[in-house]
């Protein structure tokens, strides 16, 4: 039996999640903060997400992700910002066509790069694990050398 806990927002960083911006000035009036009650329920749920620690400068781990997110299926890419190094995408679920929203931020980090990422679903109070799926998908993506 598996457990999904009731959050549709999932993050690699509950204390500094990633922020929407070009999605937020899409969809005005609509709550993109990350819900504080979260943290601990994804800790729980979801405990092996974290940031993808790389050996690469900063931009060039960007580089990555950018090329990355053009070629997952499903993925529309609807905010690009080279100089924050900040990706934003609309995904699409196979079946039922939902949307939800994604964003991708590469950090300095000792020794090259972190990558951080979050995925929320516009709609639900829970998402069945989706969101995290999509987290380690892209991720283990773009851990290959």
């Amino acid at each position: 039996m598996f457990f999904f806990p009731m959050i549709n927002d999932v993050t690699t960083t509950p204390l500094e999640p990633p922020a929407y911006v070009a999605l937020a000035q899409a969809n005005k009036g609509r709550d993109l903060g990350y819900p504080s009650g979260n943290a601990e329920v994804q800790r729980l749920a979801y405990p092996d997400l974290a940031p993808l620690a790389l050996k690469a400068a900063p931009q060039a781990c960007y580089e990555r992700v950018r090329a990355l997110a053009a070629a997952m299926p499903r993925w529309e890419v609807v905010g690009d910002d080279a100089a924050a190094r900040r990706l934003e995408a609309v995904a699409t679920t196979g079946l039922l066509r939902f949307k939800d929203d994604v964003v991708v931020e590469v950090r300095p980090a000792p020794g090259g790069c972190a990558v951080h990422m979050r995925s929320k679903s516009r709609l639900g109070r829970g998402d069945l694990g989706a969101n995290a799926r999509r987290i380690r998908a892209f991720l283990a993506r773009l851990a290959r050398p």
